[in-house]
């Protein structure tokens, strides 16, 4: 609800604006102006208007308003022009919604007009002495009103309906007229930001939910590690059955104590084909390790936005505190800032963290600043692309899964993404050398080793569905 003429009548009353002078004006949405002022005794205040919607008013403000992101026309015309006046005169016109303040400075004289309305004819004018319009926050040259044209003062407007003041408590009307509007904008930014913000989290919700499903699977595929390793035990000891050119043996599995089939290579030799199944086992065990640690994570990372979306959504609890809440779900999730890099992008991939650098410039700034000795370096070969990092975690190495992720994301963020698949290789951070007289980024790898990946847009979307985190 808009104030009425005799609402402004009693604002204006307790308004300190006489021989108050003008020493900044800032703009909190594209209706409402907030007007900085020093008083000789009451010293500084804010004076807030806001017209044309339907909360259109002015009252003295004792709290701070986010400004836009922008400065707009009509308060850098303020700044230039109005900034160091002091008011001399306070008009409202009887019966009406128009504020004239008279403002002075030296030998120049302007007005400041606040039109109060909730519609069309709202506006906020700024004219020299004789009233000749020299800018406004709405220009309207179909109504006559835009710089350079006479502005007609209304008349006085006599009401038979008799205008009442709404009844307040507090030590002002101003005051109360402050609380009032700031908790209908609560109230009104609180159903907006719950909306957007169920709207995030279905989405997050959806996103997690298939990750947990392929991660499930991930964890049921790789749960039998152990049989690699059974079976290379078996292969160890009964290595006198192995005869070169044989595709299998049939020893007595002792855990069974029956008969087990194990697959052999014809070209390998004995030994080889015993390692192969330790091998085997080892990939197997960090693939099962990273996927429940991934799993863990996910479930926990869907609790936590759970039962962030439900204490936020409580009726009981302050919109001052919810709407912080809910806009979190709104807005991608943070890591700690101390751990957060200022460029690239942020994933996971069961415990360990991956750093992607989508050109040259993140490149470098992860390689000089976010990465150490220990971490792993991931690229395309022969085509220019993202690095990809793996944060180091002590007595680790990456498993399969893990280089399988970074390899992705590597080949996501490079040229050689229209081909689906690329030849990568890797290394850690230590054994890279930096090119001297090449482009930003450019280093030499050495140690490095070798992978073929073709794009897994199922791990993909896994990997995407985490948002990146990163600026």
């Amino acid at each position: 609800m808009s104030v009425n003429y005799r609402e402004i009548e009693l604002i204006l009353s307790e308004l300190p604006l006489r021989d108050s002078r003008l020493q900044g004006v800032s703009q909190s949405s594209f209706s409402g102006v907030s007007f900085h002022f020093f008083h000789p005794i009451k010293r500084q205040w804010t004076l807030y208007v806001e017209v044309g919607t339907p909360h259109a008013r002015l009252h003295r403000l004792t709290t701070g308003r986010a400004k836009l992101p922008k400065m707009q026309r009509f308060v850098q015309f303020l700044k230039a022009n109005v900034v160091g006046f002091q008011i001399k005169a306070v008009t409202q016109t009887p019966g009406e919604r128009f504020v004239d303040l008279t403002l002075t400075r030296g030998d120049e004289s302007l007005h400041l007009l606040f039109r109060l309305f909730s519609g069309a004819g709202a506006n906020i004018i700024v004219t020299d002495d004789s009233y000749t319009i020299l800018d406004l926050l709405m220009r309207r040259p179909q109504r006559g009103e835009a710089s350079g044209l006479p502005f007609t003062l209304p008349e006085a407007k006599v009401h038979t309906k008799k205008f009442a003041i709404r009844s307040y408590h507090g030590p002002s009307f101003n005051a109360a007229l402050e609380k009032e509007y700031a908790e209908a904008a609560n109230n009104e930014t609180l159903a907006a930001v719950s909306s957007r913000a169920r709207a995030a989290y279905e989405k997050q919700a959806r996103a997690l939910e298939r990750t947990l499903a392929g991660l499930k699977t991930r964890v049921e595929q790789t749960q039998e590690y152990e049989r690699d390793k059974h079976l290379g035990d078996l292969l160890s000891a009964y290595q006198h059955l192995i005869v070169e050119g044989t595709a299998e043996i049939t020893p007595t599995d002792w855990l069974t104590n029956s008969p087990v089939s194990i697959a052999l290579e014809r070209t390998k030799k004995s030994q080889e084909n015993i390692q192969h199944y330790y091998e085997r086992y080892q990939r197997s065990k960090g693939s099962y390790e990273n996927a429940l640690a991934e799993l863990n994570r996910v479930k926990d990372e869907f609790s936590a936005l759970q039962a962030t979306f439900e204490h936020a959504l409580d009726p009981n609890l302050d919109p001052n505190e919810a709407i912080p809440l809910l806009r979190r779900l709104v807005e991608k999730p943070l890591v700690p800032q101390s751990q957060k890099p200022r460029v690239g992008l942020i994933f996971h991939s069961g415990e360990f963290t991956l750093l992607v650098g989508r050109n040259a410039k993140e490149n470098d700034e992860l390689l000089r600043h976010y990465t150490r000795g220990n971490d792993w370096w991931v690229h395309t070969r022969d085509f220019p692309g993202g690095y990809v990092f793996i944060k180091y975690i002590r007595d680790k190495t990456p498993p399969l899964d893990v280089l399988l992720d970074a390899a992705n994301l590597a080949i996501l963020y490079s040229k050689a993404k229209k081909a689906g698949k690329a030849e990568l290789y890797y290394t850690q951070v230590k054994h890279l050398r930096r090119a001297k007289g090449e482009k930003l980024g450019t280093v030499l790898p050495t140690q490095e080793r070798n992978l073929s990946v073709t794009l897994d847009e199922g791990r993909l979307e896994a990997l995407l569905s985490q948002g990146g985190e990163g600026s």
